[in-house]
């Protein structure tokens, strides 16, 4: 195996954390979580992917452009899709090299969420869906996340 370029390269090497990290854990000296390599792609994926630029302050270009936008409710399907898919196309092919990226699907539909006890509300559910290849084992690779817009939030 090639020696790494930079210390990026070298941290993205070998043994794989668990996120969220649990820091009680690394202040008691307790052994952290481990994953496997796929899993730890997929976690990064979805950090890219719900990341917008500046978030990340060791790398400013860390995210996906299409935070920099406000999601206008009025926008439709096809051009939100369309950018949503680029934009996670472009985010990424730069941050992610561990994946040879073959295709992202991007699926948008609305959909109520609350429970029976609170205002009901309606959201962009956007469900993304990614394929390519483990480039260390040339193996498969699948991600299939999601996330709600008008403003970001999670289930």
């Amino acid at each position: 195996m090639p020696k790494p370029n930079n210390i990026k390269e070298e941290i993205m090497q070998g043994t794989y954390y668990k996120t969220p990290i649990k820091f009680n854990h690394l202040f008691q000296k307790k052994e952290l979580e481990k994953t496997s390599l796929e899993e730890s792609i997929a976690q990064y994926i979805n950090m890219v992917a719900t990341s917008s630029f500046g978030e990340c302050k060791f790398d400013e270009t860390f995210g996906c452009r299409f935070w920099e936008n406000d999601f206008d409710l009025l926008t439709d399907y096809q051009t939100l899709k369309g950018r949503i898919s680029r934009d996670l196309k472009e985010a990424i092919v730069t941050h992610e090299k561990r994946l040879k990226l073959t295709e992202v699907d991007v699926q948008i539909k609305e959909t109520q969420i609350g429970s029976p006890h609170a205002t009901m509300r309606m959201k962009k559910k956007v469900s993304i869906y990614i394929k390519g290849f483990v480039r260390k084992t040339d193996r498969p690779f699948a991600f299939q996340g999601y996330f709600y817009v008008g403003p970001l939030s999670y289930l």
